[in-house]
């Protein structure tokens, strides 16, 4: 088509001319009616003009009117503009002669271009007359803008075309882009917000209002806001209302209340909304709950600076950068970095945030960056960005985060990669089906098994088969339970070889509470298992034969007592004494008396099944044990031959040595029902084959327990001996063993008897625990001891504390408790002068309730001490749980010191382990100075015994502390 650079013929410019009058509902008034002035006047002029002078004038005022259009005007074919005006070619960035013949193609957005030639097809083609529609153009400069036309068909020579106008709406879109972003702001607002006409009626409100109002959207609409109040405690609704009309905002705590009733105190911030003639329209409430962010109140309080005021309140920082400067900070970016202004901001802050003014990068931006906070210390932003106009100019718009605890997390997990890396234990993680995920280093290093032999396989540990299933089902149970297992278990390593090893397992839930892993945490226990063994064994088995002690025997004597009497079998307990040991030992000496003890033991085992218990009780007296007997022969068939062989002779050392043996037998359940009186009745049988000529063995006869009489008058003068006053404390001194101080005193009862004299405790005692008297007699000794300790106190005569033994009865009584706490009232013994000793079997009889006991009393202040520490049955495992002051070392362990090898591992161990768990340690039934300067260097803080001070009369004890020089042992001249 040819170019067009003459005038257009008049039929051209009528329909440019009305193509100009469609744009009018978007036109100010004033332009519209010079629009229709114009082409009015050029109608006329047509119509009415009498020469081709008037007609020629009309058209160039025609012309004259578009061409001076403030919108774009055109004129189109299918695909190419015929005809555009100088609006037109502004709008494009173009010169107006490329308007001419230019393929649509070359200014229409690629996205939008097949929307706009099916809109002008179907124009052409007749299905629409007219249409208004919008898409994107792109100007000269490659910058996008937003337009609308508005077209219409006509036949022009023969042809179809379409002639509309193009309006430039680039700021429109924009404009609605930004009150999409205000809409989405509003709606995912962590904030409540609720917008009310002036009358105080809701119109507008956000889900998290609709959340603290606890009712839906479509409830709250409409309603007055005053509905909302809770009561009177706070402000007025009504009163706040006036105040932010007046003073165009308001800020302050109010009550509200939501419609399930509860009550939510929240710092409220209502601003008045004003149209032109400055009345009020609308009022904007921002609600923060105070309970949940106090930062949200500070930025409420420095609200309403530059945007809207829900941009303002955002709990998020915004800034805006243009031309590399920071020109807009939010409150909330200002708090983050702890300033009050965007004046007070230093140069090197401003310069971090400007320099994400990024020309040409990508329209949205992220960054994470590092500031300094006003107070010094390290503050890390996460800013999300995009370009766009401010004012007129490019700028970009950011939001900030702070990320600190972020990035701090993620260095807590660098650092915990780094302790999963170097730890010493061994750690693995497994997923929720026990398939292992992680393994350390260390485990590789324990277990032998190498990472990629380990990763995908299902965790053996976790997974116990065969004999370990049950195990493992427990802890699973605790896992799914508790969340946390630890324990002692056994495991494999790659070469086959068996090691146990101390295991703790942590489950790790996921955001649904759903078990996602289980870490766990494993230590080779192998050194420490063998060191726990060893003691166990030392403190169970006799160190010169090998044989069980006396704890050891009792213990499996108990066992074989207990499965007799479920599978209603007998069993036979031989207690057996070496007639004349003493004598040779008295006359070679303890070593070939070692010896020959040996000898006999190995003799002695000879003549017994390899499952025959045999223990040694100490010096010559050993017990067999024979248990699923058929009848009494079995025993005598069994005496007899160790009668029998014990009378053959023994060389020991280049001598022929002869003893003999002396058996006592007792019977299950005949002679006895319980371990301890089966030993006692044996023991009294064997005294009964003595009498009658030794080398021989006797049966328990009931008849010739001639201490059974005794025992029944002790204990009918027993009754009624607290009545009487017959009992008496006497008082063993407890001696540093550095510097040699009396510091403390342990209470020991005697019995006064009328006609027997003074009596030992293990005199009646024993009698006291079987009848239950201990419980009453101990409550005695404890009144007296704390009597006499404050009798000593007030005399200044410095003791530290004075210790009293407490029965297994006594403690399980159930008014300990009480006791103690009348003792201490009634004497004004302050508790810390107060210790307690309980043995070891006493606390395992119940080991839960005993830790429940002893805690409470320890809360009273009151010291609390183990007694003969190593005889008893607790673990290593168990006594950590008991809160305990100090262990007393049985003085079966210390009388074999310094010479006794297995007693220096003994009490050394016992040692190590009090200080391990910053114990007090006391030795006692010290007799020779050897012992206390082995204890002492051994690290032993306290000691008692005959070498120490016997037990004595509160006045004597009295009489040596007052005149003892300081220093000076109590056994001394």
């Amino acid at each position: 088509m040819e170019k067009m650079n003459r005038p257009l013929p008049a039929a051209y410019l009528g329909l440019l001319a009305t193509a100009a009058v469609l744009a009018a509902p978007w036109l100010p008034w004033w332009l519209l009616g010079g629009l229709a002035l114009g082409l009015g006047l050029a109608v006329w002029g047509v119509a009415k003009g009498s020469s081709a002078q008037a007609e020629a004038g009309a058209l160039d005022h025609l012309a004259g009117f578009v061409e001076q259009s403030l919108v774009g005007v055109y004129l189109l074919d299918a695909d190419r503009i015929i005809y555009g005006n100088q609006a037109m070619a502004d709008m494009l960035g173009i010169a107006r002669e490329a308007l001419s013949d230019l393929p649509l193609s070359q200014i229409i957005y690629p996205a939008d271009l097949n929307l706009v030639r099916e809109n002008v097809r179907r124009r052409l083609s007749g299905e629409l007359r007219s249409l208004r529609y919008g898409f994107r153009f792109l100007r000269a400069d490659g910058t996008l803008g937003h337009c609308e036309v508005h077209s219409r068909v006509t036949q022009m020579q023969g042809r179809a075309l379409v002639v509309g106008v193009m309006i430039d709406v680039s700021e429109r879109a924009e404009a609605q882009q930004e009150l999409a972003l205000y809409a989405r702001a509003f709606e995912a607002s962590g904030e409540a917000m609720l917008v009310t006409t002036a009358d105080g009626r809701i119109v507008a409100l956000n889900p998290a209002m609709q959340a603290l109002a606890g009712q839906p959207r479509e409830a709250l609409l409409g309603q007055l806001a005053l509905s909302l109040e809770a009561d009177a405690a706070s402000a007025g609704l009504a009163q706040i209302i006036q105040a932010a009309e007046q003073a165009g905002r308001w800020q302050g705590e109010y009550c509200l209340q939501s419609r399930q009733g509860l009550r939510h105190s929240t710092m409220l911030s209502i601003s008045a909304l004003r149209n032109a003639e400055q009345a009020v329209t609308h009022y904007v409430a921002i609600l923060s709950d105070l309970s949940q962010a106090k930062a949200a109140e500070r930025a409420l309080q420095e609200s309403e600076r530059k945007f809207r005021a829900f941009v303002e309140l955002s709990l998020v920082g915004i800034f805006v950068i243009q031309a590399g400067r920071l020109v807009y900070a939010n409150p909330k970016l200002l708090e983050m970095l702890g300033y009050a202004s965007l004046d007070a901001l230093p140069q090197r802050t401003l310069s971090a945030l400007s320099s994400l003014d990024t020309a040409g990068e990508p329209d949205s931006l992220r960054y994470t960056f590092r500031l300094e906070h006003c107070a010094g210390h390290a503050l890390w932003l996460e800013a999300h960005g995009r370009h766009f106009d401010y004012e007129g100019q490019p700028a970009v718009i950011g939001t900030a985060l702070d990320v600190s605890q972020r990035v701090e997390s993620e260095r807590q997990g660098r650092l915990a990669e780094r302790v999963f890396e170097s730890a010493s234990e061994g750690i693995l993680i497994t997923d929720a089906d026990n398939c292992i995920v992680a393994v350390n280093p260390a485990f590789t290093r324990i277990t032998g098994y190498e990472p990629a032999d380990a990763l995908g396989k299902h965790s053996r540990m976790l997974m116990g088969q065969g004999s370990r299933a049950a195990f493992n089902q427990d802890m699973r149970e605790h896992l799914f339970r508790d969340g946390y297992w630890q324990g002692e278990m056994r495991d494999r390593r790659k070469n086959g070889e068996w090691y146990p090893v101390w295991m703790s397992i942590s489950a790790v839930r996921d955001e649904a509470g759903q078990i996602s892993n289980f870490v766990g945490v494993f230590t080779d226990y192998t050194s420490r298992k063998e060191t726990e063994n060893r003691l166990h064994y030392l403190a169970n088995h006799d160190g010169l034969t090998g044989l069980l002690n006396r704890h050891g025997l009792l213990s499996s004597l108990r066992h074989e007592v207990e499965q007799a009497r479920i599978q209603r079998e007998q069993l036979a307990v031989l207690f057996l004494d070496l007639d004349r040991f003493k004598a040779i030992n008295d006359t070679l000496g303890h070593g070939a008396g070692d010896r020959l003890l040996v000898a006999a033991t190995e003799r002695l085992r000879y003549q017994l099944k390899n499952r025959d218990l045999i223990g040694r009780l100490g010096g010559d007296e050993f017990t067999v044990v024979l248990d699923g007997i058929a009848g009494p022969e079995v025993a005598v068939e069994v005496a007899q031959r160790v009668v029998r062989a014990m009378a053959q002779p023994f060389v020991i050392d280049g001598h022929e040595m002869f003893v003999t043996a002396s058996v006592g037998v007792a019977l299950y359940p005949g002679d006895g029902a319980d371990a301890q009186t089966l030993l006692k009745n044996a023991d009294i049988a064997m005294y009964q084959a003595k009498e009658r000529g030794r080398s021989t063995y006797q049966f328990f006869d009931k008849a010739m327990n001639a201490q059974a009489f005794e025992h029944l008058l002790l204990e009918n003068s027993l009754r009624h001996a607290l009545d009487r006053g017959e009992f008496e404390l006497h008082y063993q001194p407890q001696v540093a063993t550095q510097s040699g101080e009396i510091v403390g005193v342990e209470a020991l009862i005697r019995w006064r008897h009328p006609e027997l004299g003074l009596l030992s405790p293990a005199k009646f005692i024993p009698l006291a625990e079987q009848n239950g008297l201990i419980v009453a007699i101990g409550s005695w000794v404890l009144e007296e001891a704390c009597r006499q300790g404050r009798a000593w106190l007030d005399a200044g005569l410095g003791l530290q504390h004075i210790a009293v033994n407490l029965s297994a009865r006594q403690f399980a009584s159930g008014d300990l408790l009480d006791t103690v706490d009348a003792a201490l009232l009634d004497s004004q013994l302050p508790a810390a002068m107060l210790e307690l000793e309980i043995t070891e079997s006493t606390i395992m009889q119940n080991p839960q309730e005993a830790a429940v006991l002893l805690q409470r009393l320890r809360e009273r202040g009151v010291v609390l001490s183990i007694d003969d520490f190593g005889t008893g049955h607790s673990s290593l495992v168990s006594l950590k749980q008991y809160p305990l002051d100090s262990l007393k070392i049985d003085r079966g362990f210390v009388q074999g010191l310094p010479n006794d090898e297995d007693d220096q591992a003994i009490t050394e161990t016992i040692i190590a382990i009090a200080r391990k768990m910053r114990l007090k340690v006391v030795a006692e039934g010290v007799e020779t100075p050897e012992q206390l300067a082995y204890l002492r260097d051994a690290g032993c803080e306290l000691a008692q015994g005959y070498l120490l001070g016997r037990p004595q009369p509160a006045y004597v004890l009295q009489s040596l502390l007052q005149r003892r020089e300081p220093g000076q042992l109590p056994g001394a001249n």
